[in-house]
Order: C-alpha cells, then structure tokens, then sequence
C-alpha cells in the first residue's frame, strides 16, 4: 500500500477510536447520551462521512466519463450514499418507522425478532446487497480499494443485523451498550466505504498522471 493510501487508512482509523472515545468523555458519566440516540454528533458524524464518500463517488464518475470509460454505476452509489447520509442525519427510516409502521403493528412474520418497522434498513441492506456485484466489478484492478469494500459491506451487515433486534425486552443499561456498539460499527462501515471510494479515486489518478488511459474491462462504456 502507498504512502498516501497508508496515511489515510492511519487517519481514517483513528478517527473510528477517538471520535466515539471523545464523544463519551465529553458527557461522561452519560457516556451514550451523544452516540446511541439519534440525531446527535455520532449521526452528524456519520451523515458526513457518507456525504464525503458520496462526493468521492461523483469524482470518480466525472473522471472515468472523460477518459472515456464506464461511469454509470459510481453515479448510481454517489446517489444512494447520499441518500443514506440524508437518512442518517435526518433519521428518516426511525420517523416512517415510528410514526406509520410500528403503530400499526407492520412487521414480518417469518422474523419473529424483529420489532414492528424495523425492517425497512434490511430492505436498504438487501438493495445495497444487489449493487455490490457491479461495484466489485467496477473495482477490478484495485485489490486495496475491494479490501475497504469488504470491510465496508461486512460492517454494514453487522450494523444492520444489531439494528433488527428488539431491545424491548433487555434492561436499559443493556440498550444503551447494545445502540452504542451499532453506531460505533456503522460509523466503522461508513469509513471503510468512504476509503474505498477514495482508493478508487487514487488508482485514476495515478493511472491519468502517469499517462495510462482507463482501459480495464470493468469499466468500458456501457451498450
């Protein structure tokens, strides 16, 4: 890995320690009050995060578009981590939940730990599950840009997975850890896309200053 790749792996992943780390002392000994809630500095947080990754995306899309080479699909992931950041900062999918879905007891069956509402980040998780393969494939060449990828998509899972379960029935104590542990981790997966985005962004870049066209199969105009 390169030094500039290095350094921001370095950077990235402290922020992923301290940040959480400096947000609890901060309200200590309320040490959740401004990570698991909502809309409170983790989530500002994480909505940047994701935003940055957003616009990483478009850059890598605005790049392969003038070296003539496949684009479409970082448009398309430009679009859903904003989208994602925007739920995220505005807590859109916890409001739908709260305020339609689980009043009327909407739920799945089949998924008996699942409180009423709390599927719908599932249905975002299934619909990211299906771009992954054409992200991947965009992303050929680049082993350390699919490395961040994987962590990112696996972190994300885990997030979602903790999401799902019903606290209803745990103490308050072990809410509060269990909501802290899933910000922290979603925060994590955040920062793994957005490194991944911006690994992505390097490798054209070295390839268009060092006089390499973008010419791998992945990335070929689209019929």
């Amino acid at each position: 890995m390169s030094g500039p790749r290095a350094r921001l792996v370095i950077a990235l992943a402290a922020l992923w320690v301290l940040a959480p780390a400096g947000l609890a002392l901060a309200r200590w000994p309320h040490w959740w009050a401004w990570i698991a809630p909502e809309q409170t500095p983790m989530t500002w947080l994480q909505s940047v995060t994701l935003v940055t990754a957003a616009v990483i995306s478009l850059l890598v899309a605005y790049v392969l578009r003038r070296a003539g080479g496949g684009h479409r699909i970082w448009w398309l992931l430009a679009g859903g981590l904003a989208g994602l950041a925007v739920d995220e900062r505005f807590a859109l999918h916890e409001r739908i939940r709260d305020g339609l879905l689980a009043p009327r007891g909407v739920d799945i069956p089949f998924l008996p730990w699942i409180a009423p509402g709390d599927f719908l980040l599932m249905a975002v998780g299934l619909a990211g599950l299906v771009v992954l393969p054409f992200v991947w494939r965009a992303m050929a060449g680049d082993s350390a840009a699919r490395w961040a990828l994987a962590t990112g998509v696996a972190l994300a899972v885990i997030a979602v997975g903790m999401d799902s379960i019903d606290p209803a029935s745990w103490t308050l104590t072990a809410e509060r850890i269990q909501q802290t542990a899933e910000e922290i981790v979603e925060f994590g997966s955040g920062l793994a896309l957005l490194t991944a985005m911006a690994f992505r962004l390097l490798g054209l870049l070295d390839r268009l200053l060092g006089g390499v066209g973008e010419s791998t199969p992945a990335e070929q105009p689209a019929s």
